[in-house]
């Protein structure tokens, strides 16, 4: 029988004896191996353990999860963290860091062993997966890049996931909508933002694209609670690049009544500025008052000449969704926070979108209009006391409006906005 082995890192040679003794029974074919903090990174350099047990004496402890999970084909390796007392913060920081479980040195043997063996079950479980993961890739059901289902075969996926689901009675799962809108100039690619979301989740979690942008989530064992326990922890980790705007629904009917159900449910949030929402009824939903947004601006556009209103209609409604809410969001925060003294407010309708800001008798507009659903018009008017008021018109097809030139658009009206409001304190002056 091969051996397995099992490395124990504690800064404490006593504690590391201790604890290898606690574990000798595990199983005959494990080699239990012994090593300092200075040694550990050194030492797992030339070999693969079934576990490491992390002896955690201080913050350093967390400092070498890190730097495990940086070695080459180590990342999966499982990491138990062994406490001497409970401390909520450093444990919560360690499972943020790559840790897989932990225990207290004071705990029975037997509960130690039983956790230990559990954990090397659950990664050779995820080994498994691995292995299928990789023909799913093959079969382009699973991205490479980023371990998601792809854009092409997440709706297929989870019409499966939910029958099951429904077929079961499975209770309280969630699927929830994630839909991160960048931050201006602070960017982080799709590939990497999809991966670092699922990294946070946990193992049994599921994630793939979600239609108009972002992703769907399928949280098993959630509940509102849960819910909102996992969307807090991706914001802490994505803050910096993103505003985080989620919608959630306990899975109890089809895929497509309930995405249709959080695809209006996040409309609705990006035109409030509502972060969350938690449906918690769906019986309201009509599917014929339901857009069917199936227009995607960043896929090439198809060649279709026979277009009705409707298809129009759609499409227009799509780039609100994708485009003009969350940049109006974004933009009037930032104003609101530059120029505190200002009125600043969106509304978007199905008739025009429009962007306002006021101050005294300076009063600036961008109006979006779409006349029949073929082009896209941009009216940018300003309002001066005792000046000619100004109109400036630009005019976009709708394939190549994006969220890059409207927020453009927008930065150069404040811009200009600001700098007409400091002219006008100078002359006059409170």
């Amino acid at each position: 029988m091969q051996n397995n082995y099992i490395l124990v890192i504690s800064n404490n040679q006593e504690i590391g004896s201790k604890i290898s003794e606690k574990i000798k029974l595990l199983r005959e074919c494990d080699v239990v191996k012994i090593v300092s903090y200075i040694e550990s990174i050194s030492v797992l350099n030339s070999m693969q353990p079934s576990v490491i047990l992390l002896y955690c004496a201080n913050q350093d402890s967390v400092g070498i999860v890190k730097e495990i999970r940086k070695l080459k084909n180590l990342d999966k390796v499982p990491i138990i963290f062994i406490m001497d007392v409970f401390v909520e913060d450093l444990l919560l920081y360690a499972f943020d860091s790559g840790i897989d479980d932990f225990f207290f040195l004071s705990d029975p043997d037997s509960i130690i062993l039983t956790r230990i063996f559990l954990t090397i079950q659950k990664a050779v479980l995820y080994k498994q997966i691995e292995t299928n993961n990789d023909v799913l890739i093959a079969a382009n059901i699973i991205e490479s890049s980023t371990g998601l289902y792809t854009k092409e075969k997440t709706a297929i996926v989870y019409r499966k996931f939910f029958e099951k689901f429904c077929e079961e009675n499975i209770e309280n799962c969630v699927f929830m909508y994630l839909k991160p809108v960048p931050i201006e100039q602070k960017k982080m690619s799709e590939v990497k933002t999809a991966k670092k979301i699922k990294s946070i989740l946990r193992g049994n979690d599921i994630i793939g694209y979600a239609k108009n942008s972002g992703f769907y989530i399928i949280l098993y064992n959630a509940g509102i609670t849960g819910t909102q326990a996992v969307l807090q922890r991706i914001k802490n980790n994505l803050s910096a690049y993103y505003d985080i705007f989620a919608t959630a629904v306990e899975i109890t009917t089809d895929f497509d009544k309930l995405e249709s159900c959080l695809q209006k449910s996040m409309k609705d949030q990006l035109l409030s500025g509502l972060d969350f929402s938690y449906v918690k009824d769906i019986s309201y939903l009509d599917k014929e008052n339901i857009i069917d947004e199936k227009l995607n601006l960043s896929e090439p556009k198809k060649t279709n000449p026979k277009k009705n209103n409707k298809d129009l209609r759609n499409e227009y409604f799509d780039s609100l969704d994708k485009i003009v809410a969350p940049v109006f969001y974004r933009l009037q925060t930032k104003a609101s926070s530059e120029l505190p003294d200002a009125e600043v407010k969106f509304d978007i309708s199905e008739t025009e979108s429009i962007f306002s800001i006021k101050q005294n008798d300076i009063e600036s507009n961008i109006v979006i209009t779409f006349p029949a659903y073929i082009k896209l018009i941009v009216d940018i008017k300003h309002k001066e006391k005792n000046k000619k008021s100004s109109v400036k018109r630009l005019t976009f097809e709708v394939d190549e409006f994006s969220e890059e030139k409207l927020t453009s658009i927008i930065s150069d009206v404040l811009q200009d906005f600001s700098s007409k409001v400091n002219i006008d304190k100078i002359y006059n002056p409170e």
